[in-house]
């Protein structure tokens, strides 16, 4: 955040590099917050500390795929589009940029899996016509965690949201 903010003129160079040396040896997130609590463009998040979306996404597949695991943001809006394709995003080890996700997910003859972590909250609703959307999520999240909005329709094709434990997690 302190990069971007220098980087678009919102910060001084001289406060920038200030801010930088502070965040190098900052204990705790609460000492990373204050270094960040002023900046503009910042959104207070839900755990009390600032939150800065990532920019609006698409991804797109048309007669291919896209995928995206490991670590990346995820943005407070993504729309995933698959026409005779597939795509899988997994959340599992994403970083939230906002307390709350709108995804869109349209699939015409083609498959989307979305894989959620088992404290995120899920809201679904969608419908599929002469295919599948899945609207249900077997378990709920936790109280103060993130919250993904999930829409959309499936034509011809396939929607699945699944709740996923990542993989160094201990089953109960």
């Amino acid at each position: 955040m302190l990069t971007d903010a220098a980087a678009t003129g919102r910060l001084p160079m001289t406060e920038y590099e200030d801010r930088l040396a502070k965040a190098y040896s900052a204990q705790t997130y609460d000492d990373l917050d204050r270094l960040s609590n002023d900046l503009p463009g910042a959104i207070p998040c839900s755990n009390g500390g600032l939150c800065n979306p990532a920019p609006s996404t698409l991804l797109l597949a048309i007669m291919s795929g896209f995928e995206r695991r490991g670590r990346w943001n995820v943005p407070k809006k993504l729309t995933m589009f698959t026409l005779f394709g597939g795509g899988v995003v997994d959340m599992r080890y994403a970083d939230f940029t906002a307390p709350d996700v709108e995804i869109r997910s349209y699939s015409i003859f083609g498959g989307q899996t979305i894989l959620v972590p088992p404290e995120v909250n899920v809201d679904v609703g969608g419908h599929g016509l002469m295919g599948s959307f899945d609207n249900s999520v077997s378990g709920e999240g936790s109280p103060g965690a993130p919250r993904v909005h999930i829409r959309g329709f499936s034509l011809l094709g396939s929607v699945g949201i699944k709740r996923k434990k990542r993989r160094n997690q201990i089953a109960d």
